[in-house]
């Protein structure tokens, strides 16, 4: 007789239905997964802006009329710079320019100007940040993060011609 062992046989000379599967690849493979995603789970906290849509749709109520002495913060974003607008309260509507520092935009004029707004108006939260569609997705959230930095938490964005 030879040395090989006997092939185990079912029912009938078929093959057993017993199969014996490895689950320690799968479990390893599970466990990389469900960690990978707890640990992303918290960027996508820090990398969020908080932003509301300005125009018609975001108001609700079409005949409500905002009080006399509200004043409005406009910041447009173009390929030249920034326009700052100031409207409402008891002064004269405001326009001032910020030109582009050489190819990128001006940031600290723009906080100089925002800090000051601030300092006047203490407790005005809200601005509107309204961008031409040729000023790169980067400028913009720079420019909004200039606006946090300087306690405007509320920012309202749009395109430039939405209401402007």
């Amino acid at each position: 007789m030879g040395g090989a062992a006997p092939t185990p046989t079912g029912k009938g000379g078929k093959k057993p239905l017993d199969a014996a599967i490895n689950l320690v690849p799968f479990i390893d493979l599970l466990s990389c997964c469900i960690s990978f995603l707890l640990i992303t789970a918290v960027w996508t906290q820090l990398a969020r802006m908080d932003v509301t849509q300005k125009g018609p749709a975001a108001t609700g109520a079409q005949d409500e009329k905002p009080p006399e002495n509200q004043v409005s913060l406009t910041l447009f974003i173009n390929e030249d710079g920034y326009l700052f607008e100031r409207k409402g309260g008891l002064s004269a509507p405001e326009t001032t320019e910020i030109k582009k520092n050489g190819d990128d935009y001006d940031y600290v004029k723009l906080a100089e100007i925002l800090h000051k707004v601030k300092t006047e108006l203490g407790d005005k939260n809200d601005i509107a940040v309204k961008a031409d569609d040729k000023v790169i997705y980067e400028k913009i959230i720079k420019s909004m993060d200039v606006a946090l930095s300087e306690h405007f938490p509320d920012i309202a964005l749009s395109d430039k011609g939405a209401g402007g």
